[in-house]
């Protein structure tokens, strides 16, 4: 096998990021798009020639019209989607987006034709706005933050044996 076949076999899959974003009391920032149902991390998908980092901030940027307050990549969750019907899968990169203090809360402004609404969101409450996949997530993200070991999921589930949060 040539290297250009070699280049041409491997795979290539798609890529999302979001920003883990608390306030001082512990609660996760979750938006709610109005593409779509449910309420998520803000983010998005990595565009061509961006790293994750950049396509994060730079969604948060968008979105929330806030720059991020962190001030360097600190990756918490990777969460590796198998495809299905209506999802082509790939990498979910979690990265912790520090603490937005109340002066950045009060600036969010929200794109109307992109997202309906945002939240301060207690993680024990996380169940009643995301889909256990994403809720997983989030505490996985959770966990990172306070051990400073990035989690790892498989299509939202720990590997056998490993417990987040």
């Amino acid at each position: 096998m040539n290297a250009e076949e070699y280049r041409r076999g491997l795979a290539r899959h798609p890529a999302a990021s979001a920003l883990f974003i608390t306030d001082e009391a512990d609660r996760v920032l979750l938006v709610r798009p109005t593409y779509k149902e449910g309420w998520e991390f803000p983010g998005g998908a990595v565009e061509e020639g961006e790293t994750p980092w950049e396509a994060a901030v730079r969604e948060v940027a968008e979105e929330l019209g806030v720059t991020c307050p962190a001030p360097l990549p600190v990756l918490l969750c990777v969460d590796w989607m198998r495809p299905r019907e209506e999802e082509p899968g790939g990498f979910r990169l979690v990265f912790d987006g520090g603490i937005l203090d109340g002066r950045r809360r009060a600036a969010i402004r929200l794109p109307p034709e992109e997202l309906g609404a945002w939240s301060m969101v207690d993680p024990a409450d996380a169940d009643a706005f995301l889909p256990p996949q994403r809720a997983r997530r989030l505490r996985a993200s959770l966990s990172a933050r306070r051990t400073g070991r990035t989690a790892y999921l498989q299509d939202g589930v720990a590997p056998t044996g490993i417990t987040y949060g």
